[in-house]
């Protein structure tokens, strides 16, 4: 189902260019904000918080680095009853249990409502996300696809700022410290947009292939990320789809060809980090097995089986990585151990598109319910968060959840959510 949900974006950048659109903010085209400096190699200054590992990769996050919070995930039926001070069912301050905020938010029947950020300006829309770390001043980065345009949102006030113009597609985004990394839709390379001094934007890798809407994911001095195979020129519309390639690339070098990591045709449906590994979901061509691999992180290296499972009519879907692993194939959420015990399915998910987990619950959106959702990560009956006509990306940090929407008869919008 979200498939077609790219055709538009793919359609919609083989016709338009950002011209027009960037006068709107008076930068001029195809050139970075900020002072101009040498292009030259930079680090990416570590990984942050909301770095990509334990996640995948628009804003992971180790679960065990956040704070403790009071709300504990309950049910609204299960919500402190009402106080001499607050009402626990509509209090935005204090939702549910006392000091839970609705960050912004209403408090409706215990649950917060999702706070609209940012709408991008015409000419524009809002893809990738992600965020950087809690804290006075941190920001959601987000991608502004065939606007050619990375902005930077305020989390708390809502301010958004243009960061840099890229003479590329703004599509699928992933931070690591102080550096972001952009994939464009039409080509092979990712991009690094330093977030910290002066705003120069070199190419970091370039590989074979379309990155498509493939989220990359980098951290731990390495950016890992999908690329689509051009088709052959004989096949049809009805041909299969294009098998992927994953590819590596150190974030502190420029201009590198992307190192293989897997080179065999294949479909893969997502990446995602921890601490020591990056994972994958893959299925062969024409295969009727889903896998979930992983790889040692740094350079390529001989990667292993975590778990496969036999399915049918399915494909390989988005995957995160918390205490466990979180994937989905078809219409459902699986998780395992990462030594590969434990495997079997968490949730009915209706056609989840994209999955977060921290150390309480895993996230997705559900493609068939037009819903924000999610389950707690032993399990039980899914909770639906938010309505949203689509998300093209979702990001996380210790209190909130982050995703872009829009679609041809709804604005296009950067949403977020109190956890």
């Amino acid at each position: 189902m979200r498939w077609s949900k790219w055709i538009s974006l793919s359609m919609c950048a083989a016709s338009s260019t950002a011209l027009g659109c960037n006068a709107i903010w008076g930068i001029p085209e195809g050139k970075p904000l900020g002072e101009s400096a040498p292009t030259g190699a930079g680090g990416d200054g570590g990984t942050g918080l909301a770095g990509g590992s334990g996640g995948n990769g628009a804003a992971g996050g180790a679960p065990s680095a956040c704070p403790f919070e009071p709300f504990s995930g309950r049910a609204p039926d299960a919500c402190q009853a009402a106080d001499s001070d607050h009402d626990y069912l509509s209090d935005p301050e204090n939702c549910c249990v006392p000091g839970r905020s609705c960050l912004g938010g209403e408090c409706d029947g215990g649950k917060c409502t999702p706070v609209v950020l940012a709408t991008p300006p015409e000419g524009h829309e809002a893809i990738g996300i992600a965020v950087e770390a809690d804290g006075d001043g941190a920001r959601v980065l987000w991608g502004s696809g065939v606007g050619n345009t990375v902005f930077a949102t305020d989390k708390v006030g809502g301010s958004t700022e243009p960061l840099a113009v890229l003479n590329s597609l703004a599509t699928m985004l992933a931070r690591s410290g102080s550096s972001l990394f952009v994939s464009d839709w039409n080509s092979s390379d990712v991009l690094r947009v330093p977030l910290e001094g002066n705003i120069t934007i070199p190419t970091v890798a370039s590989a074979e292939g379309y990155a498509r809407q493939s989220q990359p994911v980098a951290g731990h001095g390495w950016v890992y990320w999908v690329t689509e195979l051009p088709q052959q020129e004989d096949q049809g519309p009805d041909s299969p789809a294009a098998p992927h390639r994953i590819w590596a690339a150190r974030t502190d070098e420029i201009d590198q060809t992307g190192l293989p990591v897997l080179d065999s045709d294949a479909y893969v449906g997502g990446l995602a980090l921890d601490a020591t590994h990056l994972y994958w979901t893959e299925m062969k061509l024409d295969g009727t097995e889903i896998s979930v691999r992983r790889m040692a992180l740094g350079a390529p290296s001989e990667p292993e089986t975590v778990v496969a499972m036999q399915v049918e009519d399915d494909w390989p879907g988005d995957i995160t990585v918390g205490d466990r692993v979180y994937w989905n194939a078809g219409a459902d959420i699986y998780a395992v151990n990462k030594d590969g015990s434990g495997s079997g399915l968490l949730a009915a998910a209706d056609y989840p598109a994209w999955i977060l987990a921290d150390s309480t619950f895993v996230y997705w959106y559900s493609d068939g319910a037009d819903q924000l959702r999610r389950v707690r990560i032993s399990g039980g009956a899914p909770e639906a968060l938010a309505d949203s006509p689509n998300a093209w990306a979702l990001a996380q940090d210790c209190s909130a959840i982050y995703w872009t929407t829009g679609t041809d008869e709804t604005p296009s919008a950067v949403l977020k959510l109190a956890k």
